[in-house]
């Protein structure tokens, strides 16, 4: 009678985007069906389709009335939840079918902040952090000289003045977007920059 799911569908999809909730449902004539969500009515097929006025969805919900897969447009943040899919054939009741929808905020831009102590012996100490504008839920790794370095937001290493050029990538990723940051960071004696000349703003402290 219905296409039975065992295990919780889940769908990642990014703020902006729009998603079909597929049915999933054998070819049958159907009295009634229900779309709702978090507990609530949003979408009713009675013969014909009617929307629940109110609701967060309001204007952005699309039934088909063949597959009765139901359509979300313009998603936010907000529409993160539970949608379940009820109703009622000629034989009784449809098996439900629950849809975990989570609606995540892209990652835009990504940015390496740096830290580096420049040491009385001509070594220095370098703090790295992965700075995205995105923040829950990120994923990150890094890459010293293209080897996988670690994957905390936050990395520290030494350097000293006979390694030279090091080249430092950050990779920052969510469910939904990938990200990539990349400098140069050189090492020359006592002057150190990021790639930038050295002068009033250099970003290295000196330890003696």
């Amino acid at each position: 009678m219905t296409l039975c799911v065992g295990v919780p569908l889940i769908i990642n999809k990014r703020v902006g985007d729009s998603v079909e909730l597929l049915a999933g449902l054998e070819t049958e004539h159907f009295k009634s069906l229900e779309w709702k969500y978090m507990g609530k009515d949003i979408a009713e097929f009675n013969s014909e389709v009617v929307y629940s006025p109110g609701s967060q969805f309001e204007g952005r919900l699309k039934m088909n009335t063949k597959n009765f897969s139901l359509t979300v447009r313009e998603l936010t943040l907000q529409d993160s939840g539970d949608f379940l899919l009820t109703g009622e054939g000629d034989k009784g009741q449809i098996d439900s079918k629950t849809i975990t929808l989570k609606v995540h905020e892209p990652i835009f831009k990504v940015a390496i902040q740096t830290d580096i102590k420049l040491l009385a012996n001509h070594s220095c100490t370098v703090l790295l952090v992965c700075n995205v504008s995105s923040y829950p839920n990120i994923t990150y790794t890094w890459e010293i000289d293209n080897e996988m370095y670690g994957d905390a937001q936050q990395i520290h290493f030494s350097l000293s003045p006979a390694e030279g050029d090091i080249s430092v990538k950050c990779n920052a990723s969510n469910l939904v977007s990938w990200k990539t940051a990349s400098a140069t960071l050189q090492t020359l004696y006592d002057k150190i920059t990021f790639g930038l000349p050295e002068g009033p703003q250099s970003p290295y402290q000196e330890v003696l």
